[in-house]
């Protein structure tokens, strides 16, 4: 079994059932999960603007999850799937990711952070 949780909650013990059902990434882009795990264990998502660093893992690990910036013009939503080596065991979160201000300059992940 395993929690996927957000490093600033508080983790719990022993069947590691509670999850973050949903939250929202900070103006950065960027935040950091505790996955507490008796078992190897697999992050996905169902978009490809979200990175995970590990996306694979076994026991307890942090895990900086990353989103490409929002220049959609809204407030856009994924969805994290943690799920077990044999798929016998899931959790989800979800993640809601606002638009980026207006005017500004968001580089993408590797790219330049100042324009030329």
């Amino acid at each position: 079994a395993f929690l996927l949780n957000r490093s600033s909650d508080l983790l719990v013990e022993p069947d590691y059932i509670a999850a973050v059902e949903e939250m929202d990434l900070p103006e950065s882009n960027e935040i950091t999960l505790s996955i507490k795990a008796n078992c190897k264990w697999v992050l996905v998502a169902d978009v490809d603007w979200l990175f995970f660093d590990p996306a694979s893992g076994e026991n307890n690990v942090k895990v900086t999850v990353t989103a490409s910036p929002n220049k959609t013009g809204a407030t856009r939503t994924a969805t994290i799937y943690m799920r077990n080596e044999t798929n016998t065991l899931e959790r989800t979160v979800t993640v809601h990711q606002k638009k980026a201000p207006d005017n500004s300059f968001v580089p993408e992940p590797g790219e330049n952070p100042l324009p030329n």
